[in-house]
């Protein structure tokens, strides 16, 4: 079983009913958070900390916008990765990984995530075990931030842990949303890591 958790904000409260409306039949739960400063880490924290009987949880931003056929092939992932962590979105970066995938035969439906400063966190299906680990480890981490995404970099480096990536992306990243993060503002659609590097049009139709 998998049960999908929205990781929300306030602000983007016409996207909720949209993303819930594209996940189904996953059960799906909205977890919506704000604070100043912005802190997206202890809203992902929220999403990580599942106390259910699901083998797996989706963690979800909600300005993600999955393809048709998503929920079928999340569980045809599932249970390819009893185990292991999949991002099911991939921008320009991690260049690295980005690269592997651009030089990946057409029927390469997964790569790894390679090193990196962070792990993109779009939407990406946990093993409920995992999740509980990570959560254990950066309870007494050093070096903790804001940032989601660096958080669970470090984890990765740190305990060595294997996340795998879904060739194409389930899942497009709605860019043309303002960042509820701070810092920098961007130009929507102009920056290729904001953007799936390939998209499905139809996940069903992949063999995951």
């Amino acid at each position: 079983m998998i049960v999908a958790r929205i990781q929300a904000h306030p602000s983007r409260e016409v996207l909720h009913d949209r993303l819930t409306a594209l996940l189904q039949p996953l059960p799906t739960e909205l977890l919506v958070h704000e604070s100043d400063p912005p802190d997206p880490w202890a809203n992902y924290k929220q999403c990580l900390d599942y106390r259910g009987d699901a083998s797996h949880i989706l963690v979800v931003q909600d300005d993600a916008i999955p393809v048709l056929g998503f929920s079928d092939a999340v569980g045809q992932v599932a249970e390819r990765w009893p185990d292991t962590p999949v991002c099911l979105f991939m921008g320009a970066f991690p260049s690295s990984t980005a690269a592997r995938i651009r030089r990946s035969k057409p029927d390469v439906r997964y790569v790894a995530l390679g090193p990196s400063s962070f792990m993109p966190l779009v939407c990406v299906l946990w093993p409920t075990h995992v999740a509980r680990s990570f959560l254990v480890w950066s309870s007494t981490a050093r070096g903790m931030t804001r940032a989601d995404d660096g958080n669970a970099a470090r984890w990765m480096k740190a305990t060595r842990t294997q996340v795998m990536v879904t060739v194409p992306s389930l899942v497009q990243h709605d860019d043309g949303e303002p960042s509820v993060k701070g810092g920098r503002s961007h130009v929507p659609w102009q920056e290729g890591w904001r953007q799936a590097l390939f998209l499905a049009d139809d996940a069903f139709r992949y063999d995951w």
